[in-house]
């Protein structure tokens, strides 16, 4: 992951509301007794207000920011907190006037604002994850699908898009992304040898890194939307396809203030249909609901989500309303897929890192390995979680010698299990980068300049690692002859033999045309495994049910059972 504070270049709009400030502010804050909260909804508030469809001074939003009857203390405050409040929304405005991929993370707004009851149970959002531009990021074709069809993820943190948590659907959801309470799961405790001081576990509380992160932003950004109601109602009439990204904000509102808490007090809840000044509030969410209705619809949305996709959306509505530029959900979708990629790659490249310093030089695996062999799991719908094979991951005599190492590692662990099952829950497109499992490519210049180098050959090699640890009955499945095709050009990445010549090497060209199948030899065998029911412990396969060792094997090879798929060597 790219370490912004080395690299960024000095903000563009720090300078127009400082630190001090801030808190400044925040003291104040206190005193508006029914107003904002904390700066979350204030910023939520302000955002909406700087996109609206019409523009308007802060003028008349003094009452519904201050609450009814602020309770000040000196006479000085109230002209104090207008003049802070305006030059903090002169910098929202200026923030949502630039690309994000420009501003880099100066685009995220708080959205690990807090009240004060929970300041002690959170901590603030690493914006390390915001990966700008101008990173190294995988090429995503024009007009490919957002993080609905899928992703993000993916950060853009997926928006990236990885749609908020996008998993594979598991109808017993043994299976799901990883969550926090899996991680604390493993039960680590702090083990340190005094004599050489190597730590060889941890605390498993220090994992727990979870906050609800933007509640109060989205209470006000809602909040400030429902006030101009019909205005945007015209907008969503005139541009039916804003309607899934501004419907995903809204209704990721009621999901945070469902689980009770703090938002139970905002204004942005939802309102009693009996209230008459609630209407253009119930209008707007009918309208909304009703246009989402026939789109392809958003995955939950995660933190690292709302990383990316708020700033894309505050940006495409300030370009709509402010430079006229028109319908801009095009531009909106593709924002988004880029910032899923750019998730993607920082998910990815933290990892690569963490494992190249801690683990391949233990006798682990490397990135691409790791990424076959959870592939391969995933795929399978296999009931394991990303800890359950630590030994062959980190290498059988792995001893880490700080915790915090350990820690990081785990972490980004973690979080590469859930993008791998952001990325199987992407239809499989040849075009979508998104689809595409890790491989060490070189980045700084063209794989051609080294043709002989195995591309590939350690993500397949892991896979069919993963494929011969399954069940008996799951490898089964794989004598199916169509299942062997899909199979195939993996096999043959592994082994280094060409699919198209008897015999030959895998040249590099046929080499980079099987790498560009492995999204749809990845879907498609994952179907296989999905159709029976996942590649999951079952009962013993019948005796009677299998081939005689003498007889033709089913896949149609034409060797006997037992020279084919039921050798010792594929089945054990």
């Amino acid at each position: 992951m790219i370490d912004i504070d080395d690299t960024e270049e000095p903000s563009k709009i720090a300078h127009l509301f400082t630190d001090e400030e801030g808190e400044e502010l925040a003291e104040l804050m206190i005193a508006f007794d029914g107003g904002m909260l904390d700066f979350g909804e204030l910023d939520g508030f302000l955002s909406a207000l700087a996109v609206a469809p019409q523009e308007s001074t802060l003028e008349r939003w003094w009452p519904t920011l201050f609450g009814p009857e602020p309770q000040w203390e000196g006479e000085h405050e109230p002209a104090r907190a207008r003049a802070l409040i305006e030059r903090y929304y002169a910098m929202v405005r200026a923030r949502v006037a630039i690309s994000p991929f420009e501003l880099g993370p100066d685009s995220v707004p708080p959205l690990w604002s807090m009240t004060e009851d929970d300041e002690d149970d959170a901590d603030p959002i690493d914006e390390d994850e915001f990966v700008d531009a101008d990173s190294e990021v995988v090429d995503v074709e024009p007009g490919a699908a957002g993080f609905g069809s899928e992703p993000s993820y993916g950060s853009l943190l997926d928006p990236t898009l990885a749609a908020a948590e996008v998993d594979v659907e598991d109808d017993d959801d043994d299976d799901d992304d990883l969550e926090d309470d899996d991680i604390d799961d493993l039960g680590f405790e702090d083990d340190v040898d005094e004599d050489d001081d190597q730590v060889t576990a941890f605390e498993d509380d220090e994992f727990d890194g979870s906050f609800a992160v933007g509640e109060t932003w989205l209470s006000g950004f809602r909040y400030a939307m429902s006030l101009q109601a019909d205005d945007w109602r015209r907008v969503i009439d005139e541009e039916p396809r804003l309607a899934r990204w501004l419907n995903a904000l809204w209704e990721a509102t009621d999901a945070a203030q469902s689980d009770g808490g703090p938002l139970d007090s905002l204004p942005g809840m939802a309102p009693s249909a009996a209230a008459p000044e609630d209407a253009g509030f119930l209008a707007l969410e009918a309208t909304l609901r009703q246009h989402s209705r026939s789109l392809e619809p958003v995955p939950e949305l995660d933190e690292g989500i709302l990383v990316g996709l708020i700033p894309a959306v505050l940006h495409q509505l300030w370009r709509r309303h402010r430079e006229l530029v028109g319908a801009v959900a095009e531009a909106l979708e593709q924002d988004i897929v880029t910032g899923l990629a750019n998730r993607q790659f920082a998910i990815a490249d933290e990892l690569d890192q963490l494992l190249r310093a801690h683990v391949v030089p233990a006798g682990g695996m490397n990135l691409e390995q790791l990424d076959g062999y959870w592939t391969a799991q995933r795929a399978a719908g296999l009931e394991v979680s990303p800890f359950d094979s630590l030994e062959r991951i980190l290498g059988a005599e792995k001893v880490w010698d700080e915790a915090e190492d350990a820690r990081a590692v785990m972490t980004a662990l973690a979080g590469y299990w859930n993008a791998i099952g952001e990325r199987l829950a992407r239809k499989a497109d040849a075009s979508d980068q998104l689809c595409y499992p890790f491989i060490d490519l070189p980045l700084d210049h063209d794989p051609a300049d080294e043709p002989d180098r195995p591309y590939g050959r350690d993500f397949a090699r892991s896979f069919l690692v993963a494929v011969e640890e399954f069940p008996r009955s799951a490898k089964l499945l794989l004598m199916d002859p169509e299942a062997k095709h899909w199979l195939a050009p993996i096999e043959a990445l592994a082994e280094g033999k060409s699919l198209e010549k008897r015999g030959a090497k895998l040249a590099f060209d046929e080499r980079m045309g099987l790498i560009a199948e492995l999204p749809e030899c990845v879907a498609e065998l994952s179907g296989f495994w999905t159709a029976s029911g996942g590649a999951r412990q079952r009962e013993p396969v019948r005796a009677e049910a299998l081939p005689g060792r003498n007889d033709p094997c089913p896949c149609g090879s034409g060797k006997k059972y037992k020279k084919c798929h039921g050798a010792p060597e594929r089945l054990n």
